[in-house]
């Protein structure tokens, strides 16, 4: 019996498209083996690969916490350099008002105010450096004998001198009186120290 061309075209495709499955198939089952041959991490490599990992992790967080201690450092020197200077211009204002100042110390100043700028029934203001604290403090001494608290005026103050105190004669020819106090206060965090002076006298001592 005799085919006729239609026959044989539909033949020659479904030899075609079978020939082709059979290309796929081949090429699935190789790419099959070798990803079975395919050798993954040894026990000694993954150690190695984690050893890398905690060691890039470590050196990243000390970067990151050296970093912050520095700014942290910063921060707190400006924010005690700013009380300190404050603090000293505070103490500097005052002497230049003051009705008369005596230098007990070289860590101690203290202020008589006129009675215009006093508290009530206050007698005297003691501005000190206390050492063991490491801070400048101000405490206002009243007449009954009573006293205010202490008031802390600046911290980190490693160290703070007032005097030695020049004194002379005044308008009112009194002699020994107090007319200059030098101050300098160092006030000090981490690595990081300042030094601030000044000086200053009652405007009611100086002779004319």
């Amino acid at each position: 019996m005799n085919r006729g061309p239609g026959n044989g075209e539909a033949s020659h495709i479904v030899q075609r498209e079978e020939a082709k499955a059979r290309r796929v198939l081949r090429t699935s089952q190789a790419r099959s083996r070798r990803l079975c041959c395919r050798r993954g991490l040894t026990l000694i490599e993954t150690m190695i690969s984690l050893s890398i990992t905690v060691t890039l992790l470590v050196a990243v967080a000390a970067a990151f916490t050296a970093s912050a201690s520095a700014v942290q450092v910063n921060a707190d020197f400006f924010r005690a350099t700013q009380a300190a200077r404050i603090s000293v211009n505070q103490m500097l204002n005052q002497i230049r008002q003051a009705d008369s100042v005596a230098v007990p110390s070289s860590a101690e100043v203290d202020v008589t105010l006129p009675l215009q700028l006093q508290q009530p029934n206050e007698n005297t203001r003691a501005f000190v450096w206390d050492s063991l604290h490491q801070r400048l403090t101000l405490q206002i001494l009243y007449n009954d004998g009573a006293t205010s608290p202490l008031y802390e005026l600046a911290s980190s103050i490693s160290s703070a001198t007032f005097g030695p105190a020049r004194t002379g004669t005044d308008w009112n020819n009194d002699p020994n009186v107090v007319q200059k106090v030098p101050v300098s206060v160092t006030v000090t965090v981490g690595q990081n120290a300042i030094t601030l002076n000044g000086a200053g006298g009652p405007r009611r001592a100086q002779a004319n």
